[in-house]
């Protein structure tokens, strides 16, 4: 019952980032970061919301690695989600910055 409780408490998150990767990935527009914020105008569409794609998808990644290593570890996987909060939402802005500029169109 643990196990399911553990399971259940912790993969809505990395399931919803990776839904968030694959709404990037098939999006017809530019995919925006920020609430209420639309996407730049880009000169590659296509690849924009892909590298979109790339960065949730692996935003995703420790949070399904914190999950199958609490079944067995609790302790590891609180630090594995505190590491991937901490260091991950840095990480996912600056590579948005860089995606927005090899992407966005020069005017």
């Amino acid at each position: 019952m643990d196990t399911f409780i553990w399971l259940a408490v912790t993969l809505p998150l990395p399931l919803i980032l990776l839904g968030i990767a694959l709404f990037a990935w098939f999006r017809k527009t530019p995919m925006w970061f920020f609430a209420g914020i639309p996407g730049p105008e880009v000169s590659d569409l296509r690849g924009f919301n892909r590298a979109n794609a790339v960065i949730w998808a692996c935003f995703s990644l420790p949070f399904f690695a914190a999950a199958g290593v609490g079944i067995v570890y609790r302790l590891a996987a609180a630090a594995i989600i505190l590491a991937g909060c901490l260091v991950g939402i840095p990480l996912i802005v600056f590579a948005y910055h860089k995606v927005c500029k090899k992407y966005t169109k020069a005017e």
